[in-house]
């Protein structure tokens, strides 16, 4: 009779164990580094035993949100200025870089154009995708670009703005786009389909990608989100990157 009540009290707490709630994590994240956090969240649930609800878009967006009370525990901008301003906001703590990023110019290999300028002159390129320059840094970057090339002004009309990198990506795959501008990770993820060109950085401004812990509004923040920092800057997580096409050094 002792041994059935040991046995039923092992097996009740052995169900109440494994129905715990795990931890969960919840991480804004700009929509170019989706590849990489992708693969970066699956090691980290692995090895941490920590949940990850990623939310992926423009820095811009992911910042309006934040500032609004959306309950991220951390952000991964595609630049500085964006965590920059929402640290002057009390909503979170100092920002620290992460990567630099690089931006890439996708064009359906057949073409084979040997430069940007180039592409852009071809009367055939009707739709050129690119993200929104007022909320997406990547997006930022390219227009920088077109401005200092004067490609810009003639083109206005065959320009597809997508509302983050993301959402670039899937013009360029669905073919609602004939050429983009979109981060240097798409080449990683879709290797030979596409023609590419990288965009000289001495054009725009460098992509400081930063990151930030996002506080509560007790000024407290998530334990998870400080395993995660630690775990970003690990030399097995900047390797990672590197193979995502991003630069961590």
């Amino acid at each position: 009779m002792k041994s059935s009540f040991i046995l039923i009290f092992l097996t009740f707490v052995f169900a109440c164990s494994n129905g715990a709630e795990k931890e969960t994590l919840k991480i804004a994240c700009a929509a170019n580094m989706q590849f990489a956090m992708d693969s970066i969240v699956d090691l980290f649930e692995d090895e941490q035993g920590i949940v990850c609800e990623t939310t992926y878009g423009s820095s811009g967006m992911l910042t309006a949100q934040i500032e609004n009370g959306a309950p991220y525990d951390l952000f991964f901008s595609a630049n500085a200025a964006y965590p920059d301003h929402l640290y002057d906001l009390e909503k979170g703590e100092q920002p620290f870089n992460y990567a630099k990023g690089r931006l890439l110019f996708v064009y359906p290999k057949i073409k084979q154009y040997q430069s940007v300028e180039r592409a852009m002159m071809d009367e055939s390129i009707q739709r050129i995708g690119l993200a929104d320059n007022r909320t997406a840094p990547y997006g930022m970057a390219a227009d920088a670009f077109l401005e200092a090339k004067n490609l810009k002004t003639n083109r206005l009309d065959k320009l597809v703005v997508g509302e983050s990198i993301g959402q670039v990506n899937q013009y360029i795959v669905t073919g609602a786009v004939d050429v983009a501008f979109t981060s240097y990770a798409f080449k990683i993820k879709h290797g030979d389909d596409y023609g590419y060109i990288e965009v000289d950085q001495s054009f725009f401004d460098p992509i400081l990608q930063n990151a930030m812990v996002i506080t509560n509004q007790e000024g407290v923040s998530s334990e998870a989100a400080k395993k995660m920092v630690d775990y970003i800057q690990s030399s097995k997580i900047k390797a990672v990157l590197n193979y995502f096409g991003y630069f961590t050094d």
